[in-house]
């Protein structure tokens, strides 16, 4: 035999390097529209460095972008427009307005604007100016004598119909 082996300990002991335990699962998304992010971790425990071994080599933490969709816009109103001009000058007519669910519209499944998109209400409820007219003549009555020159008249009355609410007399 010209060689002889023997197990022995050293007082010091060896350097263990890091290594990454396994990616957790991604987090829940931080918004449920819009631009979010999620992200998942990992640990350099697999074993951890230990007696001046190195750490692990890279990020402990990766990022990355969800629900890249915008998130619903609900319609609403514009302010009302001017009332229109009167439909009729005198009696009963109607003026309307309007708005447009247009600030902002709906978008990416936002709801409708609740609610008319348009206005009446009534205007000039004064009644129209009735111009009187003449009924028509009446027969001659007898002549105020029965014979030489006398004098028969006849009349007729404005009412039909009687002037009203400004209107001109016969």
């Amino acid at each position: 035999l010209n060689k002889e082996t023997k197990t022995c300990v050293s007082q010091q002991s060896c350097a263990i390097d890091g290594k990454w335990s396994p990616w957790d699962d991604w987090s829940q998304c931080s918004t449920s529209c819009g631009n979010g992010w999620e992200k998942r971790e990992r640990w350099c425990s697999q074993p951890y460095p230990q007696h001046g071994g190195r750490h692990c080599v890279g990020d402990r933490t990766e990022v990355k972008s969800c629900n890249l969709r915008p998130c619903p816009v609900d319609g609403k109103w514009s302010p009302w427009g001017d009332w229109s001009a009167c439909s009729v000058s005198c009696g009963n007519g109607q003026s309307t307005r309007r708005r447009e669910c247009s600030q902002p519209y709906p978008q990416h499944g936002g709801r409708h604007c609740v609610g008319d998109r348009t206005e009446v209400k009534s205007c000039n409820l004064r009644p129209c100016p009735v111009d009187g007219k003449w009924l028509p003549w009446g027969n001659w009555p007898a002549c105020s004598v029965s014979c030489g020159n006398g004098q028969s008249t006849r009349r007729r009355e404005c009412s039909q119909p009687y002037p009203q609410h400004g209107g001109r007399r016969c």
